[in-house]
């Protein structure tokens, strides 16, 4: 009977010591945070939710940021008065990049250094990253995409984009692919929307997108819309 009220004591102890680590607030992920703020196309343009086309370039496994880039058919908030009766055949393509000085050696390498960046700051908030990816120096370019010659002829192969089902049914050895790149790609039109989100790999509609923004370099500009991290969705 002495024994008793030890065990049922242990007990209490024992069952209740879990909750404390269940009740521990997880740590601030910065990187998946920055994903989502600054580099979801979604954001590019905040007064549309569903852009007609975006695509979104991670490197590596870790999802280093490399660009987020989405082209709006129509109007955009900016067009106002006698600029709203002609902007509804526009195409205008927006880019968030981050940045490296030159060519650098792999894509993945613009997001490894900004990552790198943000964590000397250790942000423990939305408000402190959101002042570190201010001072990051982030690439926010602007394009009319039916004035870019090499863009609207890269546009007119989109015809053979093939988007063809993930599931592979002639039992033949899965492709192994080591550290890849990755890209989400969206495309949309009236009553349907196709997708692609896997690796880089060489004739896939990944690398077709990939392909359209490099298409588009030549004509970037600044943009002087509000930058996606700042901008409120609507």
């Amino acid at each position: 009977m002495i024994g008793r009220p030890f065990t049922a004591a242990a007990l209490i102890i024992c069952m209740s010591a879990p909750s404390h680590a269940q009740d521990a607030v997880p740590a601030y992920d910065f990187q998946e945070r920055t994903r989502e703020l600054a580099f979801d196309p979604a954001r590019l343009f905040p007064e549309q939710s569903q852009p007609a086309l975006s695509i979104r370039y991670l490197g590596d496994d870790y999802g280093f940021p490399v660009y987020a880039l989405a082209v709006r058919r129509g109007c955009v908030d900016a067009d106002q008065g006698e600029a709203r009766r002609t902007c509804g055949a526009r195409l205008t393509a927006r880019m968030v990049r981050s940045s490296f000085n030159g060519r650098p050696p792999r894509p993945r390498v613009r997001g490894q250094r900004l990552f790198a960046f943000i964590a000397q700051s250790k942000p423990q908030n939305d408000d402190a990253l959101l002042r570190s990816l201010d001072a990051a120096g982030l690439e926010w370019l602007e394009a009319d995409v039916r004035s870019c010659i090499p863009a609207m002829a890269h546009l007119a192969t989109g015809h053979d984009l093939k988007f063809s089902p993930g599931m592979d049914i002639t039992g033949s050895p899965a492709e192994i692919v080591l550290h890849a790149d990755k890209v989400t790609f969206e495309v949309s039109d009236y009553l349907k929307r196709s997708r692609y989100d896997g690796w880089l790999k060489p004739g896939s509609p990944a690398a077709w997108a990939n392909d359209f923004a490099a298409s588009l370099e030549s004509c970037w500009r600044p943009s002087t819309a509000v930058v996606p991290w700042r901008a409120a969705k609507k």
